[in-house]
């Protein structure tokens, strides 16, 4: 999994679509996650707020497949490194999609 160097903010792409993202965000955390507008969301999490916005960037291409790409910057507020991991480590968990 991605841990970033610091989990007060950062970027990283996302394969999905918009529609794909809030989707699996909502089943991620049920009654945690407040849309703030188109592609920025809040999750609230015991005393840990994070917001992404995410921004769809050009996708990618191989052969005839096209895979959709959002940008999404994490910005952290509340809780220590050790909560905001724990919240981290949980949605990644529940939105990875499967592959082979």
């Amino acid at each position: 999994m991605f841990t970033p160097e610091s989990l007060a903010s950062f970027e990283r792409e996302v394969g999905a679509t918009l529609t794909e993202f809030e989707r699996s965000l909502e089943k991620a955390a049920p009654g945690a996650v407040t849309v703030l507008g188109a592609g920025v969301f809040q999750v609230d999490c015991d005393n840990v707020t994070l917001r992404m916005d995410a921004k769809p960037v050009a996708p990618r291409r191989i052969g005839l497949f096209v895979l959709p790409v959002l940008k999404v910057s994490y910005q952290f507020s509340g809780g220590d490194e050790k909560a905001r991991k724990a919240l981290l480590d949980h949605l990644d968990r529940a939105m990875q999609r499967g592959g082979g």
